[in-house]
C-alpha cells in the first residue's frame, strides 16, 4: 500500500466509523521511509484526525524528517 493510499484509507475508515485495516496501520508505522510529499500529507491529515499519529512522538519525528529533507535541498543561483 502506498503512503498516500494509507492516509486516505485511514481517513475513510474514520469517516465511515469502521475498523482501520491492519495494512493501513502497518504502512503508517513505516512513515520514516516516506518521501517529503507523503510526510506533509500525513501531517496535514493529523489536523483533522489527530489519532493518525499511532506512535508516541510521531509528530516530532515527522518534523525532524522534514527538516532533514529541507536541509538537503540546495538553493539554486542563476
Amino acid at each position: 500500500m502506498t503512503p498516500t493510499h494509507a492516509v486516505q484509507s485511514f481517513i475513510n475508515a474514520k469517516k465511515e466509523g469502521i475498523e482501520i485495516p491492519s495494512s493501513t496501520l502497518e504502512t503508517i508505522r513505516n512513515f520514516r521511509k516516506w518521501r517529503e510529499p507523503e510526510l506533509i500529507g500525513l501531517r496535514n491529515a493529523s489536523s483533522y484526525y489527530p489519532d493518525i499519529y499511532i506512535e508516541k512522538g510521531m509528530e516530532e519525528e515527522i518534523t525532524r524528517l522534514l527538516t532533514v529533507v529541507k536541509n538537503r535541498n540546495v538553493a539554486h543561483k542563476f
